[in-house]
């Protein structure tokens, strides 16, 4: 696994290059700021299979490397875990936000970097996986049928917004049992997921994901939200407790922006998802347990459709009419 890790402290980076080359990974690039690390992903013969980055650094900060890491080509799909000595949880949750997957503490304990590296080298495996087939499929779309369970989270790195639903996961560790009180999660999921999985080719199937995605976020963006796919045709949706959201009307408003989508591409055959938004989920002090045990009941209680409320109804009569 080819690795690049970015910090400016030097004893921090000959620690971590020793920890490295104790669990045997000895394939490391190092790099003292971030305008250094681009440079590096830059004159790379092979893109970078992950980045260990630190938040704290002066001049362009872990944030911002994020951000230019998701920007480029090469390090679009590439985990990120981020580095960090700061108790500001505001700069974890940016890290997240920005496209890191996990983060480690400092000072750096060996066993914990093991855990992380070895979920990430899951990640990678499976990312190689995925590309392996898509290039396989530009020549033989039969494979397609034998691609991915329809149960499995699949990263949808080319919508914007869209985070891998492992790195909701982790999130949700990082934040602790007590901090998770201050937010919630609902489910966003196709009805029709698993017909439209049996009866599409693979690729299809990802971009009809896709449209869903962008369609959705783009109803959320004026709240602040985490959102990835977690498989089954089920979208995680992460919001603050007290996000004022109307499950039913986000419901309409999504299956109406669908609808005006699809037929705009004047293909009448083109089979349509169709969206149901279950309710909002808000963790009591005394059922704190784990963590990702809020997702999941989410994503239980949107297999059953909610019923609309009135300014729902006028939404999807409106634009049908």
């Amino acid at each position: 696994m080819r690795i690049l890790a970015v910090d400016d402290d030097p004893v921090f980076r000959e620690i971590l290059e020793s920890y490295m080359d104790r669990l045997g990974y000895p394939d490391v690039t190092y790099a003292m700021s971030g305008p250094e690390a681009l440079k590096s992903i830059q004159a790379a013969p092979q893109p970078f299979d992950c980045f260990l980055c630190d938040i704290e650094m002066p001049g362009m900060n872990g944030i911002e490397l994020v951000r230019n890491i998701r920007s480029t080509e090469s390090g679009k799909r590439a985990p990120v875990v981020m580095i960090t000595s700061m108790g500001d949880r505001d700069s974890v949750d940016g890290a997240f936000q920005a496209g890191a997957i996990d983060y480690l503490s400092k000072p750096l304990d060996i066993n914990q970097l093991r855990g992380r590296l070895s979920a990430v080298e899951r990640i990678v495996r499976e990312s190689r996986r995925f590309e392996s087939m898509k290039a396989m499929l530009r020549d033989h779309d039969a494979i397609e049928q034998g691609m991915r369970d329809f149960d499995e989270p699949v990263a949808l790195n080319d919508v914007d917004g869209v985070m891998h639903y492992v790195a909701v996961k982790n999130y949700l560790e990082t934040v602790g049992r007590l901090r998770m009180m201050n937010h919630a999660a609902m489910c966003i999921h196709i009805r029709n997921a698993e017909k439209l999985f049996g009866l599409m080719t693979r690729t299809a199937f990802m971009d009809m994901l896709g449209d869903v995605a962008e369609t959705a976020h783009g109803e959320l963006q004026t709240m602040h939200h985490m959102f990835a796919y977690a498989g089954s045709g089920d979208f995680v949706v992460l919001l603050p407790r007290l996000a004022a959201i109307d499950p039913g009307e986000l419901e309409a408003l999504i299956n109406v922006a669908l609808e005006q989508f699809y037929d705009q591409l004047d293909e009448p055959d083109v089979m349509r998802p169709v969206v149901t938004c279950g309710p909002v989920v808000r963790p009591a002090l005394l059922q704190l347990g784990d963590p990702a045990s809020m997702l999941e009941k989410a994503r239980s209680l949107a297999q059953f459709p909610l019923p609309h409320k009135t300014q729902a109804k006028s939404i999807l009569q409106t634009a049908r009419a």
